[in-house]
């Protein structure tokens, strides 16, 4: 069940109606039973994989807390992290590995026997994984105390608004919210249902729009044209943005009907300055989670220059091979570790660039320059993330440049002049609309604070979009697959 289909809204009232019903411990014994549930309709043969790793941390974590011991705090630790980084290891990227191996050895003269497992990926497994160890590791570092009880635990581990796509719980922030009672307000009802609208806009309205004009392009770069290529490059770049945050919106949405308050995963990263200022905006669930747990134990900025850079390059590729196991995807991650210590570098006693103060910018056509120039940066590196083979990669990159690898004369893919009008007039909206209100107020909501009059337009202009896009073809998630 995705968020943008009719079955999943069927199934969401129902929940909702039993939830409003029930005192605060049913009510988690529900979530519990409808996130299985839900997890059940996507393959229910992987509902016991993650039965059972949330039962092994809820009782490391448990262990981790009653141990006085220094090292065998350590070794429950090591025991969890081992334990949900080697199935998501298997299950994600043995095969990977394997067919990498056998492409090397070959390369070096040697006949390796070519084998590989029929291996399914647990749908969500990138994502309740990090859940998981963010929790056993905090309750190491006396961050955060173990769960109460095992059904607040396993419903904040498997919460179905957050579990295919994220945002990344933290036992933290998370974890209080499943074991205390919640309060349902009209504000919060009101503030849902305009995230809800906002997110399924931006799936519905403009992701889905921009996917087919990007596949082409990304399909069969020597079909196209430089031009062709760069407008298909921008439609990704805008489709991944809405498909993703629109996502996040709607589970932030569903989790605010509920009386439940996720973590912010997307601040208008497009706004960004810089690439330092862009990882604090985009997927921040995932790039706090990286800094959190990997970057800072390597060392973070704490022994010199060369450390720090390593430390970043190592993080983003890592990063990178979280998103999926392909080449493609290290690619892209170390691409963005380099412009990270490249930035770090650029800096080197200066403070990154901030979000500009609300009394107006300075010097506003620079800061233009180099949230255009930060967008282009970001954007190139998505050549890398779409196809998921390097030489369609390396073709398109090498079709963007005019002088670049000779094209073919004829151009083979042809958009439609409809749909790329209506999908400008989409995006233009969303801009317009969603996007520079909400960073303007520093508000995701910032819609609903309009006057009666404003917001009425605003909010009915939203809907009638929505129905008059709602023909065109479901798309899937783009980052359902990780």
């Amino acid at each position: 069940m995705l968020f943008n289909t009719f079955n999943f809204w069927i199934f969401f009232a129902v929940v909702f109606a039993f939830y409003c019903a029930l005192n605060h411990r049913w009510q988690n014994r529900l979530l519990l039973a409808a996130s299985y549930y839900f997890y059940g309709c996507w393959d229910y043969r992987f509902l016991s994989l993650i039965a059972f790793t949330t039962l092994a941390d809820f009782y490391i974590g448990a262990k981790i807390a009653k141990t006085s011991e220094p090292r065998q705090k350590k070794q429950w630790l090591l025991l969890s992290v081992v334990m949900n980084l080697t199935l998501l290891g298997f299950f994600k990227y043995f095969n990977f590995f394997v067919e990498s191996a056998q492409t090397l050895l070959s390369n070096a003269g040697f006949h390796p026997a070519a084998w590989v497992l029929e291996i399914v990926v647990p749908p969500a497994i990138s994502f309740y994984t990090f859940h998981e160890i963010s929790y056993t590791v905090d309750v190491y570092r006396g961050h955060v105390k173990p769960a109460r009880g095992l059904i607040d635990f396993a419903a904040f581990i498997s919460f179905f608004p957050q579990l295919v796509m994220g945002p990344i719980g933290r036992a933290s922030w998370q974890l209080p919210q499943f074991e205390n009672p919640r309060r349902m307000t009209w504000d919060g009802w009101c503030d849902g249902t305009a995230l809800i609208l906002f997110g399924l806009f931006k799936k519905l309205c403009v992701a889905d729009l921009l996917a087919p004009m990007a596949t082409q392009t990304f399909a069969d770069p020597a079909g196209c044209s430089p031009a062709t290529l760069l407008f298909g490059l921008y439609c990704f770049s805008i489709q991944i943005y809405t498909d993703f945050s629109g996502y996040t919106d709607i589970a932030r949405g569903l989790a605010k009907l509920m009386g439940f308050e996720l973590i912010e995963n997307f601040n208008h990263p497009y706004f960004s300055a810089n690439i330092t200022e862009f990882w604090r905006r985009w997927h921040i669930s995932l790039s706090t989670w990286l800094r959190d747990y990997l970057y800072l134990p390597l060392g973070g900025n704490r022994f010199g220059a060369f450390k720090t850079y390593r430390n970043l390059f190592l993080t983003m590729f890592l990063g990178g091979l979280w998103h999926g196991a392909a080449w493609t995807y290290v690619i892209w991650g170390s691409l963005h570790g380099i412009y990270l210590a490249l930035h770090k570098y650029m800096l080197r006693g200066t403070k990154p660039a901030e979000i500009p103060p609300k009394d107006g910018f300075k010097n506003f056509s620079l800061y233009l320059l180099k949230v255009i120039f930060t967008f282009h940066l970001v954007t190139m590196t998505w050549i890398f993330f779409q196809p998921r083979s390097l030489s369609l990669s390396f073709q398109y990159l090498a079709g963007l440049w005019p002088f670049g690898l000779p094209m073919q004369s004829i151009e083979r893919v042809h958009f439609d002049i409809e749909t790329v009008s209506l999908a400008l007039w989409s995006v233009a909206a969303l801009v317009f609309l969603i996007e520079i209100p909400q960073y303007i107020r520093r508000d995701h909501c910032a819609m609903r604070r309009w006057s009666f009059a404003l917001k009425t337009v605003g909010f009915a202009t939203l809907t009638l979009w929505l129905i008059m896009t709602r023909e065109i073809e479901n798309v899937p998630f783009i980052y359902f697959k990780f």
